[in-house]
């Protein structure tokens, strides 16, 4: 009988080796190059974690917080060095969601032949 997690763990493995990886590894390596990229991605992954947490937890976000993010989102725009590393993790989000459908389509399947029965 065939082990799926050395299957899923094999596929982690080779995902490090995609082209979509590799261009966000290098990405993340300019972004800790940059003193200012760097604090503005960690100002930004704080943010969204409150804005998770609050989510989460079913509370709205202040107006305050709000603002923050809002002028976050701004100056993460404008920073082309952030800007390039979160468009290469939306490639590897993109691969990702590919492999989901390719993972998921024999439960596809099943339901499709249920509903024919």
């Amino acid at each position: 009988m065939i082990n799926i997690y050395d299957t899923a763990n094999q596929m982690a493995e080779d995902l490090r080796q995609t082209q979509q990886f590799e261009a966000l590894k290098a990405a993340m390596d300019k972004v800790k190059a940059s003193p200012e990229s760097l604090a503005l991605f960690k100002e930004l992954d704080a943010a969204q974690m409150e804005v998770m947490e609050a989510q989460s937890a079913g509370k709205e976000l202040s107006q305050e917080q709000k603002d923050h993010f809002a002028s976050l989102n701004s100056r993460v725009s404008q920073d082309t060095t952030l800007q390039g590393m979160l468009l290469a993790e939306q490639g590897v989000y993109a691969l990702m969601n590919d492999l989901q459908k390719s993972i998921s389509q024999p439960l596809a399947d099943a339901y499709e032949d249920l509903r024919k029965a």
